[in-house]
């Protein structure tokens, strides 16, 4: 595995949520995304669940973790859901003073922006600043436009949900076994579930096909033969697809055709059957919180660190 100093934030891998996590949070949670493991794939997508939760309310890193969290001498080994709870134990005193100097900031910026456009109006040329922007906006967009082009994404990217248990509500839910091919390709391939008038369930593979995915699965073997594009690194192996969600899911992102990959924090090698006596087993309890981590298999796993790999090429 690389080692962590040598591994550089990748804001893509991110989703938008960099902006309420400190540098080496960044990093840490990087390194958790392309290391090739799945159950630390996993473990990232959770984090990424609980940081989406608080950039929800709001909350941004703080001064004293972009100094202390995770910091070189103790922090890389401190768990990113430990430094989480941390963010919620600073309290309402330093979000008051957070928001105190956000305000204050607000009024300094609108007030050099008023100055500014007082400027620019007076020498008429609020109409070429405009274009200047859209021109540098423009022109980053493109740029990630090609980047992604060139280092693209698995179509099938982890995901994490969570389901309260409730003995006298349905869960709604459905499974189906399938199988994987043991290839990197798989990563790249959308996964349809359809479901006849007459019960009918059929399952369609679509390959995606574009020079940066066979970019990035050539990463992984670059001196060897390209095994047809498809990068195969395993046997074929029973998995179980998501067949239909109920609206709790849904709302979450869950989609017919997400592989599930783990339950209750563990993962899950069983068929569609045993996932379902699971979830039944789980709704005993009223109240329990039941969590899946979806699409971390070694396909996506493998897919995102041979991405890593040719990352320093663009």
């Amino acid at each position: 595995p690389r080692e962590l100093e040598d591994v550089a934030p990748d804001s893509t891998l991110l989703c938008g949520l960099d902006a309420f996590m400190t540098d080496q949070e960044q990093q840490f949670m990087t390194a958790q995304l392309i290391s090739g493991d799945k159950s630390r794939l996993a473990a990232a997508t959770e984090m990424m669940h609980y940081v989406s939760a608080l950039s929800r309310e709001g909350m941004r890193p703080s001064l004293k973790r972009r100094q202390s969290s995770m910091g070189r001498s103790s922090g890389m080994k401190r768990s990113m859901v430990t430094s989480i709870k941390e963010v919620i134990r600073e309290g309402n005193e330093a979000r008051r003073l957070e928001d105190e100097r956000g305000a204050r900031n607000v009024v300094g910026v609108m007030a050099s922006q008023l100055n500014a456009a007082a400027r620019t109006v007076k020498f008429g040329g609020l109409a070429e600043e405009k274009r200047n922007q859209k021109m540098l906006l423009d022109k980053e967009m493109k740029r990630q436009m090609e980047y992604m082009k060139l280092h693209p994404l698995p179509l099938r990217m982890p995901k994490y949900a969570e389901a309260t248990a409730s003995k006298s509500v349905h869960f709604g839910m459905s499974f189906l076994d399938d199988t994987w091919n043991g290839t990197v390709l798989d990563a790249f391939s959308k996964i349809t579930v359809n479901k006849s008038l007459l019960g009918h369930i059929t399952i369609a593979k679509q390959h995606a096909e574009s020079s940066g995915i066979h970019r990035v699965i050539d990463a992984g073997s670059p001196k060897l033969p390209r095994s047809n594009g498809r990068g195969c690194i395993d046997t074929e192996k029973p998995r179980v697809l998501v067949a239909s969600i109920n609206r709790e899911m849904g709302r979450q992102g869950v989609v017919k055709g997400d592989v599930v990959t783990h339950f209750n924090g563990e993962e899950f090698l069983g068929t569609a059957s045993e996932l379902t006596d699971l979830i039944l087993i789980g709704n005993r309890y009223e109240g329990e919180v039941l969590t899946f981590v979806l699409n971390a298999d070694a396909a996506v796993a493998e897919a995102l660190k041979r991405r890593s790999m040719i990352s320093d090429d663009h």
